[in-house]
């Protein structure tokens, strides 16, 4: 009996003298609550995660309208084209369809131009490794530009996906 009062008191002087340590009960008890929180949070913040890609894939197609407006600006007094559609197709390997010669060859220059203010490679905007990030975003296969001349407006669409709106804007 005696043997057992020395060791409670050596422990109890343990415990004492600063034994700042957490049990395994503690510690058990902090990572379940910390889990249950994390699953809570978690489940909330994930769509706001995919808002924001999305936005973010919306601000690169407004970039686009922004570089075509820009473009045209530029490069107004070299092209033929005065009056319809130019219809640019920005990374596809016609750059516009359907369209008179003057309105194909101004399609052409604009481009070059859209992507020397943008992306000059398609891999690097659209696809899985590209800047496009949300779900939508990675079905992006080209963006459209289609510039009015009658109406001096500017209309900029993803092509593959229909979860953004088309951006448009005044030459």
């Amino acid at each position: 009996m005696n043997f057992l009062q020395t060791k409670l008191n050596e422990m109890k002087k343990r415990k004492e003298a600063g034994n700042k340590g957490f049990s395994l009960v503690e510690l058990i008890i902090v990572i379940a609550i910390m889990a249950i929180l994390v699953g809570i949070v978690g489940t909330q913040v994930i769509p706001y995660i995919n808002k924001s890609k999305e936005s973010k894939d919306l601000q690169i197609i407004n970039s686009f309208s922004t570089a075509a407006v820009s473009s045209y600006s530029e490069k107004a007094d070299e092209l033929k084209s005065t009056t319809g559609e130019i219809i640019i197709n920005v990374y596809a390997a016609s750059q516009t369809e359907g369209a008179d010669d003057n309105a194909k060859a101004d399609a052409a220059t604009l481009a070059t131009e859209i992507k020397k203010k943008t992306y000059t490679d398609k891999a690097k905007v659209l696809g899985n490794e590209g800047k496009m990030k949300s779900s939508e975003g990675k079905k992006i296969t080209d963006i459209r530009i289609t510039i009015n001349l009658t109406d001096r407006t500017v209309k900029t669409e993803a092509v593959g996906s229909n979860a953004f709106k088309a951006v448009e804007a005044d030459l």
